[in-house]
């Protein structure tokens, strides 16, 4: 692959995600879908991160999850648990539970406006409630497991389109049980794959959703791609995989969905085996 030196260069290191770095600065919002994660990943990402949103129905199922862990939010003896901020048109969520939590310190923001997705909402008024508390996000993970409605799937990727209107320059990775996905926007981008995900042949994909790609280039993939265009009608990259390289380079002139399969990964982190290696954690 030819290397265009004049293109913005972006070095995705998603295994922060499962690294809790204090010093590194991240939201996560919790939307209404299942929470699938064991309670030793997903509570140490919610515990450190600068801010917490949870979507209207998302607080329940937030509320839900900690029940699961033995944990009763509601009593008030669990304070790092309470959401900073709720967001929605709160069609999905109790006026007790909003009082509730806005009594233990939660932010209550309604967004009726249906012109939006409660997600694209949030991130409005996440991006909103950083510059009010002086917080250069950098990261912002959202939980929303992929499968159920194909409407709503598409919403969620509408809004990462449309993202770097509310928070610019900030990452959003969309969090699923199973996979990660996020916008490659135009430039150059290095992506580093976790060992197991390379010796398990995990999936990946490239998908221009929304427009064609005119120009794509990648390097560590099983099939790459040399200046390709890709449009829904042509070539779409799918159900691809890795070339037992640990990093994926793309080179493209338009916004292309990235999205990646991360069960084996998750599933050793499921029976705690450590990762110890630097170019894993770092």
């Amino acid at each position: 692959m030819q290397c265009n030196t004049n293109l913005s260069k972006t070095v995705w290191d998603f295994l922060r995600i499962f690294c809790y770095s204090e010093h590194y600065n991240y939201a996560v919002i919790i939307l209404n879908r299942p929470l699938l994660w064991k309670h030793h990943i997903l509570l140490p990402i919610w515990e450190k991160a600068q801010i917490n949103i949870t979507v209207d129905g998302g607080t329940h199922r937030w509320l839900h999850y900690l029940e699961d862990q033995g944990i009763d939010l509601l009593t008030g003896k669990y304070s790092k648990y309470v959401p900073n901020l709720i967001t929605g048109d709160m069609d999905s969520c109790s006026p007790i539970v909003l009082e509730q939590l806005k009594s233990m310190g939660s932010l209550i923001i309604e967004t009726p406006d249906q012109d939006h997705s409660d997600y694209t909402k949030a991130l409005h008024q996440l991006g909103q409630y950083a510059k009010e508390k002086n917080i250069n996000l950098k990261t912002i993970y959202a939980f929303v497991d992929s499968s159920g409605r194909f409407d709503h799937i598409l919403g969620n990727i509408n809004t990462l389109y449309k993202s770097d209107k509310y928070i610019p320059h900030a990452h959003i990775i969309q969090i699923a049980s199973d996979s990660l996905t996020w916008i490659l926007q135009p430039g150059f981008h290095s992506i580093d794959i976790p060992n197991i995900l390379v010796q398990n042949n995990s999936w990946c994909g490239l998908l221009p959703i929304g427009a064609p790609v005119n120009s794509i280039s990648t390097t560590g993939l099983k099939w790459n791609l040399n200046n390709a265009t890709m449009q829904f009608g042509g070539l779409v990259s799918s159900s691809n995989t890795y070339d037992n390289s640990c990093k994926v380079t793309v080179s493209t002139d338009s916004p292309v969905v990235w999205t990646m399969g991360i069960e084996p990964l998750i599933e050793s982190m499921n029976n705690y085996e450590i990762l110890t290696s630097h170019s894993e954690c770092h």
